[in-house]
């Protein structure tokens, strides 16, 4: 049976504190690789969330605008209509 020398005992012991830091910034990497991505999808999340806003926003102005032209059609209309001018 052999015997270890402290020389072999430093290059074992240097050999797992290598491994064991490896495995741990594999660990480290990944844990931060994972919530970079959930950042990611979060943030698209709320860009998409926000476009969906805008464009409700957009749509609710150009029906007001819409509403109010109609309003103002109608009461040239009918001024047109009082002072006996003829329709365009």
């Amino acid at each position: 049976m052999k015997t270890f020398t402290p020389s072999d005992l430093i290059a074992l012991g240097g050999l797992v504190l290598a491994t064991l830091t490896t495995v741990l910034g594999g660990v480290v990497w990944f844990a931060n690789s994972e919530k970079k991505r959930y950042a990611a999808e979060r943030d698209f999340a709320h860009i998409r969330r926000n476009q969906e806003q805008m464009q409700q926003g957009l749509t609710s102005l150009f029906n007001e605008l819409d509403r109010r032209f109609d309003t103002v059609e109608r009461d040239i209309l009918e001024i047109k209509t009082s002072l006996k001018l003829p329709k365009p």
